[in-house]
């Protein structure tokens, strides 16, 4: 343990050296630009080396402030992700650009479909490249109305212990996203956001919606149709204390099978902090969680936050030991734009040993 909050301890000194240049100008956010040495940690990746980078336009407003940021990884379990989002307000008009490209490939263990243990743990590894594109239209100051595209290919990676179970985990979960397979996924998305600042929030709203098909034959190799709902409150108490809430909803659906990989999973550093990601997952995520943000020093945060919620399958909804995980943190603020460093413990209500993840950006 001592090794690993050294890291965080090294992150933090230099910090701020690695800081980029701010420019002068009079405004709500300043340009800024910042590289960091990311040595984060977790039980999916152990120790995962690499850099964290964010760039953040200049703003009169400090809740449209335009990014491209993102992070490239490599892990103790040689796993490797490159990770990039350009966050982009155009001035201009009322058009705002989310999008994502995402390249991973990376050693993984396969625990089967469903909410409770199965007692398989597979190896496999994972190569895939993904890019989404959601271009948004203000309807109003608050509520924008857009489009989504997403491409997806995937090719799943497996050694000589695979053949021993292949028949098993294919008569008892499906065959679904072991072969090579690719998607192509359209379809509309809205969104209602008050919040003041994108980063770090301390007051308003954020809610958003998409549904998107995908057809087999397509550009796609099974027709697919998902649905999200994300609600987000932030609530201001006194002296910068805040109350953060959020429910959310992810299922996909299909007729022709579901690529494993595709069904939603929680833990990891966002969602349900304290769990394993890819322990559980299936077809439909309902969760909930809640965050208490509080000033420290200056420019140092803390947090402690609860979630709870499950993974199921939407033929039946049923849940046998509902999902809670807990737990505490710390903030680090990098710049004007209100981008921090995060450092989060959890624990689960499964027993399973002290978590912690160190990253950039809140986990809602």
């Amino acid at each position: 343990m001592s090794n690993k909050l050294f890291i965080f301890i090294f992150q933090l000194l230099f910090v701020n050296a690695l800081f980029a240049v701010e420019q002068s100008d009079s405004i709500a956010s300043k340009r800024s630009l910042f590289i960091i040495p990311h040595a984060s940690y977790q039980q999916e990746t152990s120790v995962a080396p690499g850099i964290a980078y964010g760039y953040y336009f200049k703003s009169k407003d400090i809740s449209r402030i335009s990014s491209i940021s993102g992070s490239a990884i490599y892990t103790f379990k040689n796993q490797f992700t490159f990770n990039i989002t350009p966050k982009i307000f155009f001035q201009s008009s009322n058009w705002y650009l989310y999008s994502n490209l995402n390249v991973k490939n990376y050693p993984d263990y396969y625990f089967g479909i469903g909410n409770q243990s199965s007692g398989i743990k597979q190896s496999f590894t994972s190569q895939n490249i993904s890019l989404l594109l959601q271009p948004q239209y203000n309807i109003t100051k608050h509520l924008l109305i857009g489009t989504s595209l997403s491409v997806r290919f995937e090719r799943i990676l497996t050694d000589s212990t695979f053949d021993a179970v292949k028949s098993d985990i294919f008569n008892q979960f499906g065959s679904d996203g072991w072969n090579p397979y690719s998607q192509i996924n359209v379809g509309i998305v809205a969104a209602f956001d008050s919040r003041d600042n994108q980063f770090y929030p301390q007051k308003g709203i954020f809610a958003k919606s998409f549904f998107t098909v995908a057809k087999a034959g397509w550009g796609s190799n099974y027709s697919l149709q998902e649905f999200s709902m994300d609600f987000r409150q932030f609530v201001p108490l006194f002296k910068s204390h805040v109350f953060a809430w959020q429910l959310y909803y992810n299922g996909i659906f299909g007729n022709n099978g579901i690529p494993f990989e595709l069904r939603p999973t929680l833990g990891g550093r966002d969602v349900l902090r304290g769990f394993r990601q890819g322990m559980y997952r299936e077809n439909v995520m309902i969760l909930a969680q809640t965050e208490y943000r509080l000033p420290i020093y200056k420019r140092l945060k803390g947090a402690v936050f609860c979630s709870v919620g499950d993974v199921m399958n939407s033929s039946d909804y049923r849940i046998d030991k509902l999902k809670v995980a807990y737990g505490a943190g710390l903030r680090y603020r990098l710049n004007d734009a209100r981008v921090h460093l995060r450092l989060d413990f959890a624990k689960n209500n499964y027993g399973d040993k002290l978590q912690f993840y160190i990253t950039a950006t809140e986990a809602f």
